[in-house]
């Protein structure tokens, strides 16, 4: 039986995006950004762009609503259904050597990493073949207007670096573990 937690699917998720962005030449890491911004020396980190994971939202549309799976031709196993999951990334250019020209040339490139390859799935990406469990995953950019960008950095610290942000659609969470099991229903006798 396929067992997993939460862990193994979210930070391999946002670690196959950081990966990708390295391949295209992004010197990116995975952080808090809130913990970044507030410490002189930016935290340890050596990289120029720093993803932070700042929302998990449910996508309910995609939702099952069946609550069992077939495993065989005569058994079902009753479960809750799958819950797929968009992750909202923010993605900051951390660098303060070469100043913010170099910062907004980070940003370009990150933008143009996903316009290239904005849907990622075993068939175009290495990294996702040790996860089944991940299909697929689609990232696209998620436009912030000016009260939404102040709200989220008053919630991050207050102090503003150049960023972007982006969804990252249908990592999904479907656990399998100890669920009861029971017989197809091939008849109903009905009797009056």
């Amino acid at each position: 039986m396929n067992r997993f937690h939460v862990i193994d699917v979210i930070f391999p998720a946002i670690d196959i995006i950081r990966q990708e962005l390295v391949a295209g030449g992004v010197s990116a890491e995975l952080g808090n950004i809130s913990e970044i911004v507030s410490d002189p020396n930016n935290n340890g980190v050596n990289a120029n762009v720093v993803i932070s994971l700042i929302n998990i939202e449910e996508n309910r549309i995609s939702r099952d609503p069946r609550n069992y799976v077939r495993k065989d031709s005569t058994t079902v196993i009753f479960k809750n259904p799958a819950i797929h999951l968009n992750l909202t990334l923010l993605i900051t250019s951390v660098r303060r050597a070469g100043g913010y020209q170099l910062a907004l040339q980070d940003l370009q490139q990150v933008i143009g990493v996903f316009q290239h390859k904005c849907v990622f799935d075993a068939s175009n990406t290495l990294a996702l073949v040790p996860f089944p469990e991940i299909e697929k995953l689609t990232i696209e950019m998620v436009s912030l207007n000016l009260q939404q960008l102040h709200e989220i950095w008053s919630v991050l610290g207050g102090r503003y670096f150049p960023s972007v942000v982006y969804r990252l659609r249908m990592v999904t969470i479907d656990r399998l573990d100890d669920k009861p099991e029971g017989q197809v229903i091939k008849e109903i006798e009905l009797d009056f």
